[in-house]
């Protein structure tokens, strides 16, 4: 017997069909990138507390970059030395992969020739394994290279990776080195650590916060690309610190770190004149520092907004699959700032 198709439901199989079809071909939402929270630590004993260890462990961070030691030019022997060497302590750090951090001065290479460059890659491969309880997964230089010393740092890398070739190394890009890599140049490693702070002109008291500010961050960034624009896979620094910005007859003296309100609210030795700003009226001492009558401070941190604004930007233009995110640094004062519900946050955006 011959069935027949009623006009009703020929239409309803098209209607369906269409929308299954609309379905399958609507664009999907790109895919977040797997985050991997992780700290620096940047003082010379990495001895961590039961409440550290806690902290790390409530966000998930099971990396640590840790600064072994600096390497600066000594005047007197003419040579490159390290400096703040670390003391480490191991009691806590089961489980936590430990970054060898190495930070180099540009005097340092504005001072050597290319075969003493050479001459130190062995030296710091030498001394990272003289200090690291096990052979580093990975090792992270910290310069913030110039024009003249390109080459030299350049090759300082080469040079150091023949001598770890099993490690993964990672060189920190500055703002400014990501906007223009070509007239920076391209470090010769697996990774760059993008520094997301410091952006400001420190040395002048009209700015307002030289740590992060959101309109000049976004000036760095690209616009319209999928990705970060940069020839190197990036993972990014969020910075947590703040600072006083010590100023003394119109010139940058020094940095007070944790500097907060709360240090400046006795009115005998200090005066607030603006929105994180204050005259020093009675000469006075400040954290070991001696102040003058007449100096001027201005404070300097990065609220939760901005973070978390920060991390927003960097998530719509992040299109690798697997993205570590360093929050520098690793302090009491920090975690009692930045709760682990904070972090995670940030976290969140991106």
């Amino acid at each position: 017997m011959k069935q027949t198709v009623s006009p009703s439901s020929i239409g309803l199989f098209f209607f369906c069909f269409f929308c299954f079809a609309n379905i399958g071909c609507r664009p999907s939402e790109p895919e977040r990138s797997m985050v991997r929270p992780a700290f620096y630590h940047w003082q010379t004993q990495l001895k961590l507390t039961a409440t550290e260890r806690n902290y790390l462990d409530s966000i998930g961070a099971k990396k640590l970059y840790a600064k072994f030691f600096d390497v600066d030019w000594d005047a007197e022997t003419s040579r490159p030395v390290p400096l703040a060497a670390i003391e480490m302590d191991t009691t806590r750090l089961g489980g936590l992969e430990i970054v060898p951090t190495i930070f180099i001065t540009n005097r340092t290479l504005l001072n050597m020739n290319m075969q003493e460059v050479e001459i130190l890659a062995g030296r710091i491969s030498q001394k990272i394994k003289s200090i690291s309880p096990q052979p580093p997964h990975e090792v992270q230089f910290d310069c913030d290279w110039t024009p003249t010393t390109q080459a030299k740092f350049f090759l300082l890398l080469e040079r150091f990776k023949e001598k770890m070739p099993d490690a993964t190394l990672s060189a920190t890009i500055r703002l400014h080195q990501l906007k223009y890599p070509e007239k920076t140049g391209i470090p010769p490693v697996d990774r760059g650590m993008l520094m997301c702070y410091n952006m400001g002109d420190l040395d002048d008291w009209a700015t307002e916060n030289s740590i992060l500010d959101l309109q000049v961050f976004k000036s760095y960034l690209p616009n319209r690309q999928p990705d970060l624009g940069y020839p190197l896979p990036l993972d990014v620094a969020l910075p947590l610190f703040r600072w006083g910005v010590l100023f003394r007859e119109g010139r940058l003296i020094k940095l007070l770190n944790n500097l907060s309100e709360a240090d400046l609210q006795d009115v005998s030795r200090f005066k607030k004149s603006a929105l994180n700003r204050y005259e020093v009226v009675k000469s006075t001492y400040l954290q070991a520092h001696y102040l003058y009558a007449g100096d001027l401070l201005r404070l300097e941190q990065v609220s939760q907004g901005e973070l978390e604004a920060a991390a927003a930007m960097l998530g719509k233009l992040h299109g690798t699959p697997e993205i570590t995110v360093a929050f520098y640094h690793l302090d009491t004062s920090v975690m009692q700032f930045f709760p682990q519900e904070k972090i995670r946050a940030v976290l969140e955006r991106f």
